[in-house]
């Protein structure tokens, strides 16, 4: 799919109102089933920092949500590509995260790739 800016944007204010909502059996929707997330935050979490699968998902969101009950994103910036995009955002504590999202056929999340700033927020 070639992203355009209108598309972009549209796809990453949809996911962040999702995850705003902080459910994560709705979160997990915007996901592939065969999703693989990696983020060095998911293995302070459920020590692993490779996540499979919406099931895994669903206990990781779970888990992450219930620790950070006040839990909210705030884009910063969309980038795209040809086939996802980035979002660079607030997170816990103001601390600024970029997700790589590639997204599927279907417009579903099969692989994500979170990072997280080195500086304090």
């Amino acid at each position: 799919m070639l992203w355009t800016a209108e598309d972009a944007v549209s796809f990453a204010e949809h996911h962040i109102a999702v995850w705003n909502r902080l459910d994560p059996h709705e979160i997990v929707e915007l996901y592939a089933e065969n999703v693989e997330l990696t983020s060095p935050f998911a293995e302070q979490v459920v020590g692993t920092p490779v996540v499979r699968g919406r099931d895994g998902l669903r206990d990781y969101f779970g888990r992450a949500v219930g620790a950070n009950p006040g839990l909210r994103f705030e884009i910063v910036d969309v980038l795209r590509g040809l086939d996802g995009i980035t979002l660079y955002m607030r997170g816990v504590g103001g601390r600024l995260v970029a997700d790589v999202l590639v997204v599927n056929a279907d417009g579903l999340i099969e692989k994500v790739s979170a990072y997280y700033s080195c500086s304090p927020s």
